[in-house]
């Protein structure tokens, strides 16, 4: 546990991957990695952008299950959001929970649209602890959480409900938002699964992208490999990631049985229940429902590495080395330098979405990304 003091400071500082400055984008006379340096110093500036996990929660698998207790413990982190329900073309319904207090929409009003993890929710610590630093550095922002379909108290009415490569559901309430807050600067923030949603969205828009700015945290960026390498008979997947993962798949199914079997689609009741992994939950139900033809058919077609050479907007990644669910082999190192739009940002720790510092395990990861949108909303 003294892992921490043994080593000097600079085996923790953040290491930042991105194009040469000759060929990023310039506004203001400032490039965008000039901007992240001036304006968001403890992610991008070298001599000060470290981060140093607390010594009693050293390791990424540590990290990970205390953040899943902090779910639970709204103290310190009260969010009290209002409700909408949003109804898609095809029928389905969401939740979007818009945080409180809500602002009056305009250019001066950004929203920063939040996309949970797969069957995450505007209640993940994650969430809460972000729009509780937003509000204290930028309180002239406003916050929706999109939550996928038959999550957070939404009852699922079609026989789609989710998966990692899904795009279609948040294109279409960001072009809903679009029209119906016309010169609202919009930012995107993707957490895990939802991260890989959000950066392959910006990847198929292109040009058209209707987001001033995003950013990406924790992205498995290869959903085939990460499934692949969570699927491995190891202590951690069968009892921890992969196993709680998958219930938590087949409870999505159990809840909403009735409006799943009710399409045209044929399915296998049983065989979605006692699915023992991930591959098997989705060749029995998401790949089917979804029109391909396999589970992995969907892993590739889903992943988002293969959109991120068309990303014309600026955005950030954020990943851990010994992030336990999304693996630094499938982190693309080199596709993100080929893009003047993109910046990486690497720590050795932080685990999956935790990042919690000092002795009072404060996160780390809510200020830089506060600082992110900030950077952004004046890098014009």
């Amino acid at each position: 546990m003294v892992y921490t003091a043994l080593l000097p400071k600079s085996w923790f500082r953040v290491q930042l991957t991105h194009a040469s400055e000759d060929k990023q984008p310039r506004r203001g006379g400032k490039t965008l990695i000039e901007q992240l340096r001036d304006r968001c110093p403890t992610l991008a500036n070298p001599a000060k952008a470290y981060y140093v996990p607390p010594w009693h929660l050293p390791q990424g698998d540590m990290q990970t299950i205390y953040l899943y207790t902090q779910h639970f413990k709204p103290a310190g982190c009260a969010i009290e959001y209002e409700r909408e329900i949003f109804e898609f073309a095809d029928g389905g319904k969401a939740g979007i929970d818009w945080a409180l207090p809500r602002k009056d929409a305009g250019p001066s009003t950004p929203l920063i649209i939040l996309v949970p993890g797969i069957g995450g929710t505007s209640y993940d610590y994650y969430a809460r602890s972000f729009i509780h630093s937003l509000r204290k550095q930028l309180p002239e922002c406003q916050v929706a959480v999109l939550q996928s379909r038959g999550c957070n108290g939404v009852e699922l009415v079609t026989p789609k409900a989710f998966h990692g490569g899904l795009t279609d559901d948040l294109r279409e309430f960001v072009e809903h938002i679009a029209k119906r807050l016309p010169g609202t600067p919009l930012i995107g923030i993707g957490f895990s699964l939802g991260a890989n949603i959000l950066t392959k969205y910006v990847g198929e828009e292109g040009h058209n992208c209707r987001f001033h700015a995003a950013a990406s945290v924790c992205n498995p960026f290869d959903i085939d490999m990460t499934v692949n390498k969570m699927s491995q008979p190891t202590f951690k997947n069968r009892y921890l990631y992969a196993a709680a993962l998958t219930r938590s798949l087949i409870a999505m199914f159990t809840s909403n049985q009735k409006a799943i079997m009710a399409g045209d689609i044929e399915l296998d009741a049983n065989a979605i229940r006692t699915a023992r992994n991930m591959t098997e939950f989705n060749e029995a139900y998401t790949a089917r429902v979804f029109g391909y033809g396999s589970a992995k058919e969907l892993n590739m077609s889903g992943s988002c590495v293969q959109h991120i050479k068309n990303i014309h907007i600026p955005m950030l990644f954020i990943n851990a080395l010994d992030d336990p669910m999304c693996y630094k082999q499938t982190i693309p190192i080199d596709e993100i330098k080929q893009n003047p739009n993109l910046v990486l940002a690497v720590t050795r720790h932080g685990g999956h979405l935790a990042y919690f510092g000092g002795t009072g395990l404060a996160p780390w990861l809510p200020p830089q990304l506060t600082q992110f949108v900030g950077a952004m909303l004046e890098w014009v």
